[in-house]
């Protein structure tokens, strides 16, 4: 099959590609920000490139790993986000869907309020911050509009890749350098490794599965726990992570704090070492 990745370059879409071309697909990657080589310079929010590279491809599948995630900045710029997560993705969607190629939208965890987690798919949404909201709108678009889509939902994405947006990378950068790092030690979810992500959503794909579907790691932690399994895993004291409280951060957007995602569908469950390769 060909598939055209929206986003190849972020934490998810760096994984998702190596994942399609390691078992033997024809995949095009898509940055925007930052520049990857062998990849096409894409900004999904101008339709008519989008047009011209669905054009040229005639992709069996897309997948929007692409998103505007920054919360805080979300929540500050409604408008921007609206732009990026709302309006770009039902562009390239529409898109893709009038060429008959298969969509795959990755959403989050956010679509929840967090004050009854962990959450299943059937579950409603009550997202308490602007970019919950947006994906929730997304999603709902492609519920109505593009049914056969798969709305893929993970929870606190992680991997092993040196890169400012992983998680991992400046829970290290912090303790590389000597400093503590604050932890919360009120926000429970399920964290989510980038490898076991692909590996399942390839799996789900490849089933046929439409419709909403959370894939997350098989554990449900605390920041502050997670914070320190890193640092164990690393080889650094758990002493440099401090517990604190959310509200200490004052933060623009709300976070979920009793918040996480588990799947009703057994067979879409990740197993460490059969899925992901465990990080800590």
């Amino acid at each position: 099959m060909k598939h055209v990745i929206i986003g190849a370059s972020g934490q998810v879409g760096t994984y998702l590609y190596q994942k399609l071309d390691q078992v033997g697909e024809d995949v095009i990657g898509t940055y925007y920000r930052h520049p990857h080589s062998g990849y096409v310079s894409l900004d999904m929010r101008d339709k008519e490139a989008v047009k011209s590279l669905l054009s040229a491809v005639k992709p069996d599948v897309v997948w929007i790993p692409a998103a505007m995630a920054n919360v805080d900045f979300c929540e500050d710029n409604p408008e921007l986000s609206y732009e990026q997560n709302v309006r770009a993705p039902e562009m390239v969607a529409e898109l893709a869907s009038k060429q008959g190629a298969r969509l795959v939208f990755f959403s989050t965890d956010y679509v929840f309020d967090g004050m009854n987690g962990p959450y299943q798919e059937k579950d409603p949404v009550h997202p308490i911050q602007v970019y919950g909201q947006h994906k929730v709108e997304m999603e709902q678009y492609l519920l109505t509009h593009v049914p056969h889509s798969l709305i893929i939902r993970p929870a606190w994405i992680y991997s092993r890749d040196d890169n400012p947006r992983n998680f991992v990378y400046r829970v290290l950068s912090e303790l590389r350098m000597g400093r503590s790092v604050k932890a919360v030690t009120d926000q429970w979810n399920t964290p989510t490794p980038s490898d076991g992500l692909v590996n399942m959503a390839w799996k789900a794909l490849q089933d046929g599965f439409e419709g909403i579907l959370h894939i997350v790691g098989p554990e449900r932690l605390t920041r502050y726990e997670l914070t320190q399994r890193i640092a164990k895993a690393f080889g650094y004291s758990p002493d440099f992570v401090e517990p604190v409280s959310t509200e200490l951060f004052q933060l623009p957007a709300k976070r979920p704090l009793n918040g996480g995602l588990i799947t009703q569908y057994s067979s879409y469950r990740l197993v460490a070492g059969r899925d992901f390769e465990p990080l800590f």
